[in-house]
């Protein structure tokens, strides 16, 4: 019987030692997964605060980077508008006698001359060229500025040279940036030294062109230029002037195409025919334009020198007269 108890003891004490011995197993696997479980979830925390922060400052470079390349994309357009304007904040055309906005109603000199003179057929709408000679003036040429602003309408001013004092700078810049065209109308407008004894001089008509180029780049800058020319007098009042080596040929030597009209206003006419009001003047653009077959392309000769103010007067009138006859406005070029 002792021995069974003993046995029994024994038995119960290796069973509970055995016990205690499972419990220690699973109370440390236990422990060791939570160690496991929460190093692990440290771990993960501490990585996705490290790609957070990765994360955070690629961002920031991109950021400085699109920055850096913003400001200096801004430092390139500034330094790259110079080449679209000049300092005087002028938009040159590729001709450049008038801005780039004003490309659309700018046409070829030489193509309008035929035709009006009729040595090209033309059947297309109706245009008209107002255009204005042997300015700058100030007091006349503002005046016409304001009217042609005011009716919204363009013109060809045709420059002599001589009018180019340091006053004119302003005229010019705003007969350009208002969407005119300028152009050349000799320097001297000397009759005596373009055509002695009536007879074309081709090197002082060439130096006339040169010189009066020259001045108008002095006071509007390199990027102006222009193709444009006009006689004093008008090229069918000299002869000899199409024959080789005169006028026409140095003046297409030099990138000049030469062009008259074929109406007027008559306010440089001998003073026994030229208008006295403004229904005379008004009439007299009407009737001379009606003695050309052309009549679909009107070039208007005007002027705008000193004591031209009948023409300053009617020059609203004339311009009503193209527009309700159905005539578009345009520059030479």
């Amino acid at each position: 019987m002792i021995d069974n108890e003993e046995k029994i003891k024994v038995t119960k004490k290796k069973k509970k030692k055995r016990r205690r011995k499972e419990n220690f197993v699973i109370i440390t696997a236990v422990f060791l997964a939570l160690f496991v479980f929460l190093g692990g979830k440290y771990v993960l925390s501490v990585m996705y605060q490290n790609k957070t922060q990765i994360q955070n400052k690629n961002n920031e470079n991109e950021q400085k980077n699109t920055s850096d390349n913003n400001s200096e994309g801004k430092q390139n357009t500034t330094e790259k508008e110079p080449e679209k304007q000049d300092s005087n904040g002028i938009d040159f055309s590729e001709s450049g006698s008038h801005i780039k906005s004003a490309d659309s109603y700018a046409y070829d000199t030489a193509e309008i001359r035929d035709y009006i003179m009729s040595k090209k057929e033309y059947t297309g709408k109706k245009m008209v060229f107002l255009t204005f000679d042997d300015g700058v003036t100030p007091g006349i040429t503002d005046k016409v500025l304001d009217i042609l602003k005011e009716k919204q309408v363009p013109a060809t001013f045709f420059i002599v040279g001589k009018t180019l004092n340091d006053q004119a700078k302003p005229y010019l810049e705003r007969e350009l940036k208002e969407g005119h065209g300028i152009a050349i109308h000799s320097f001297s407008h000397d009759y005596n030294k373009l055509y002695p004894n009536r007879v074309p001089n081709a090197s002082v008509i060439k130096d006339e062109a040169e010189k009066t180029l020259s001045r108008l780049k002095e006071l509007l800058g390199d990027k102006f230029n222009t193709g444009v020319w006009r006689y004093p007098g008008g090229h069918m009042s000299w002869k000899g002037l199409e024959n080789a080596g005169n006028g026409d040929e140095v003046l297409k030597s030099l990138g000049l195409e030469w062009i008259d009209w074929n109406s007027l206003s008559g306010d440089a006419e001998p003073q026994k025919v030229r208008p006295t009001n403004k229904e005379e003047m008004l009439k007299y653009v009407k009737t001379s334009l009606s003695y050309w077959k052309q009549q679909n392309v009107a070039v208007v000769l005007m002027h705008d020198s000193q004591g031209k103010n009948l023409t300053v007067e009617t020059l609203p009138s004339i311009i009503d007269y193209f527009k309700s006859n159905g005539y578009e406005f345009g520059i030479l070029k």
